[in-house]
């Protein structure tokens, strides 16, 4: 009887040994352990779409972010106005530098053609000195018609056609009323048969380049 009650007692001990001690023995055999897994979250936590995960837009949020695209937008429109009107000021610069050139173009083309004119008249005047003196030459000769005074005329001549290729005629001043834009007046004179302030000698022809006087005519007037 005792030796049974020993072997309960032992049994009844064996019993009481507790389920973690034993697992954790088992574990001390098995190894280390790991440390334990989370529950996996479910489909919506794990894409983000749950209440929790994801902060629902209030509508404070909406007008702030509103808001600031309205403000970036006013931004955009004044640096795009700025950008509009400095363009147009560098249109309006280059209008006028295009401008400028051109009345520069045209008033130097004008002076140039002036200068050309300029130059011209003056040479013909100088050329018209030396016609002034075959016409006192022939005044002196007569009606000589030698070889000589032929050659003269031929030169004469020669230049007068020249003169009339660039332009330059003789003023019709004979027998013409006076007029001061045509004629120089050096003298004044009696004169029966001829009407009153017209034309009755010339002393110096006077010559015009196209339509314009280069030289009036030098001339003597009847009272």
């Amino acid at each position: 009887m005792a030796s049974d009650n020993k072997h309960r007692e032992k049994e009844t001990a064996g019993n009481d040994i507790p389920v973690d001690a034993d697992d954790q023995a088992a574990s001390v055999e098995a190894g280390p352990t790991r440390p334990r897994k989370e529950p996996a979250e479910g489909k919506e936590g794990k894409h983000g779409g749950g209440a929790d995960s994801k902060k629902k837009l209030t509508k404070k949020d909406i007008l702030k972010m509103l808001a600031e695209k309205n403000h970036a937008i006013d931004q955009l429109t004044e640096k795009s106005a700025g950008y509009e009107a400095e363009a147009k000021e560098f249109k309006d610069k280059w209008l006028r530098s295009v401008a400028d050139f051109e009345n520069y173009r045209k008033r130097t083309r004008k002076e140039w053609d002036l200068l050309q004119r300029q130059t011209k008249v003056e040479v013909i005047l100088d050329v018209l000195n030396v016609v002034d003196d075959f016409e006192r030459a022939f005044t002196v000769v007569g009606e000589r018609d030698d070889d000589v005074v032929q050659g003269i005329r031929l030169i004469y001549n020669n230049l007068v056609s020249t003169l009339d290729r660039l332009g330059v005629s003789k003023i019709d001043a004979m027998d013409t009323p006076f007029d001061p834009a045509y004629h120089m007046a050096v003298a004044q004179i009696d004169k029966e048969d001829a009407q009153s302030n017209n034309v009755v000698e010339i002393v110096q022809e006077g010559y015009l380049l196209e339509d314009t006087v280069i030289r009036p005519a030098k001339v003597v007037i009847a009272k």
